[in-house]
């Protein structure tokens, strides 16, 4: 049999997982892999994409499981490159995203186990990543690179997916061996692929009890959004006629337009989670934004039942006492749920709460309209920005979120219309994503409009892979909220000294966004008012490149932005 390198049966491992892109910087310690990326490329169909930094290829991976479902591979180098990885890896883990990264080391000779004597570029990956990832581990042979690839999707994509993380040395990725000797398994010989039936008599329970309440919420985490649930639950919902609300992170998975969904920084939406007596939730932890599942934004415990839907076991009854657990897929246990529900009852009426919850919301809705209807007002109001949108990209379109104030904006001013369409960093709130989350979207999906509304604290921390966009010909457009400051750190500095205060630290020099894309090869747009903002858009698109459009936007109104007090409410835990 033939010879391969220890980079050929690693790229070989990743095509048999189905992998289409490999996202790394360029380093000699992993030179047989890209070597092979470029010899088998008509062959097994991978890409390599170069980031200008880590951290952002990892990001790139991240957006990329969203909006497919499936895992992503990144990988680094040895000492400062896996350092880099690094944050980007800690945010997949807080979002439950399958990222597998790979990180070399030197050669086996110059391991950790000798960082003492002064090796360079030497640390302890295994023990800094492992915090970090749902496993870890280190191939110390060539002929166990399978096993060892298997292992990390096995873990990435098993309960609650999360990110994992394998160790290469050097010398091993070089080494070569008989490509005879191993055996590579396709994903549905050695893991689970499908999903599983959840328990027919939980199930049959469960259907009882959201029949015999008297009012149910179904409400949704990004367990249902991963599993790609929306069909399901907008069935469920219309047939028992009660009202779904979600997290920010699952925002879409019923379209915010549908008549039975309210949105997540709305009295609506706190009105229907704290006085149904019975929630459904479905693939949430019932976290600290969602106030750990109790009073005031839920009910008591003792008076409000819940059914819980989880892919992981160690979720249920975390937060909030669970009447009646389901552990599996969203989408497969709530099919069975809409089956066992249709054999109970005839399809329902909405129910009389219905018409309370959308008077709530339709006020709601009004002032945030009325807020942005003057559209020639220089500066403009973030929002503005957001409701051009709205009406210039088409529901197939993704819509990536970054900042602090600036996605306050965001949540309440756009309409998510569909399932995996809204990209964000809700558990770790990590600043920077938006234009990688933006290219990973855009690779996945190269013919669906990506764009991405950010803050331009935000934006800055990784601007520079625009010239990534321009070089992989990722027509993505980022619409940066320009208020030249870090704004949600004054609205927390106002919080905390509780009047106005010379803001200490969080102002920027002047930076015109759209002359730094220009000079990387980018389309650039300024735009001052509201209605200016849709002819930049399609001025945008039709250049065919990645683009850049400099909103200026109101600084005074960003530093106490829609959505405020139910932040700083979640965040502090008071409510009052």
């Amino acid at each position: 049999m033939s010879e391969i390198t220890g980079g050929e049966l690693l790229l070989r491992c990743l095509h048999a997982e189905g992998i289409q892109y490999v996202n790394a910087i360029t380093d000699g310690t992993y030179m047989m892999v890209i070597e092979a990326i470029e010899r088998l490329e008509d062959e097994l169909g991978i890409k390599l994409i170069v980031p200008r930094h880590e951290a952002a290829a990892a990001h790139a991976c991240d957006a990329y499981t969203r909006v497919t479902g499936k895992p992503a591979v990144v990988m680094a180098c040895a000492g400062p490159g896996a350092a880099n990885l690094l944050a980007g890896i800690m945010c997949a883990q807080a979002e439950g995203s399958p990222v597998v990264a790979i990180t070399t080391t030197r050669r086996s000779d110059m391991s950790d186990s000798y960082i003492h004597q002064g090796g360079m570029q030497v640390s302890h990956h295994l023990d800094i990543f492992r915090p970090a990832v749902k496993w870890n581990g280190k191939v110390d042979h060539w002929a166990r690179i399978p096993d060892m690839i298997r292992q990390a999707f096995r873990m990435a994509t098993s309960g609650r997916p999360g990110p994992t993380h394998v160790l290469i040395p050097e010398d091993i990725i070089s080494q070569k061996g008989d490509a005879g000797s191993v055996d590579i398994w396709p994903p549905e010989k050695y893991r689970v692929t499908a999903t599983t039936p959840g328990d027919p008599a939980l199930i049959r329970q469960a259907a009882e009890m959201l029949v015999n309440a008297e009012l149910v919420n179904i409400h949704c985490g990004n367990g249902a959004e991963r599993a790609g649930a929306s069909e399901e639950v907008l069935q469920l919902a219309e047939h028992l006629g009660c009202p779904v609300t979600a997290t920010i992170r699952a925002r879409g998975i019923i379209p915010d337009t549908h008549a039975l969904s309210f949105h997540p920084t709305c009295m609506s939406r706190i009105v229907a989670n704290s006085q149904a007596d019975l929630i459904l939730a479905v693939g949430t932890r019932l976290g600290e934004l969602n106030m750990w599942g109790k009073p005031p934004m839920f009910g008591e415990p003792g008076k409000q039942k819940l059914i819980q839907i989880d892919t992981e076991p160690t979720h249920i009854g975390l937060n909030k006492p669970t009447d009646i657990p389901l552990v599996g897929d969203a989408k497969c246990i709530l099919s069975q749920l809409v089956e066992a529900v249709k054999t109970l009852t005839d399809k329902r009426p909405p129910h009389e709460k219905i018409a309370e919850l959308r008077m709530i919301q339709d006020e709601w809705q009004k002032e945030l309209d009325n807020l942005v209807a003057d559209t020639k007002q220089t500066p403009m109001l973030t929002g503005q920005i957001l409701t051009a949108c709205n009406e210039f990209f088409d529901e197939d379109a993704i819509f990536v979120m970054d900042g602090g104030n600036t996605t306050l904006w965001d949540i309440h001013y756009h309409i998510a219309r569909r399932q995996r369409s809204v990209i964000y960093s809700m558990n770790y709130g990590h600043l920077g994503t938006g234009l990688p989350y933006a290219i990973g979207a855009k690779l996945a999906f190269p013919d669906r409009h990506v764009y991405c509304v950010t803050g331009d604290s935000a934006f800055g921390f990784n601007i520079q892979e625009l010239e990534t966009a321009v070089r992989n010909d990722l027509p993505v457009i980022i619409i940066v909220a320009v208020d030249g400051a870090y704004g949600m750190e004054k609205s927390a500095q106002l919080r905390q000294f509780g009047r106005e205060a010379d803001w200490f630290g969080h102002d920027h020099a002047p930076v015109r966004y759209d002359q730094v894309a220009v000079a990387m090869g980018c389309h650039g747009e300024y735009v001052e008012t509201g209605e200016g903002v849709r002819p930049a858009l399609e001025r945008a698109v039709q250049s065919g490149k990645p683009a850049v459009i400099h909103a200026v936007v109101d600084p005074e109104a960003n530093v106490d932005p829609p959505g405020n007090w139910l932040w700083a409410a979640a965040r502090t835990g008071n409510m009052e």
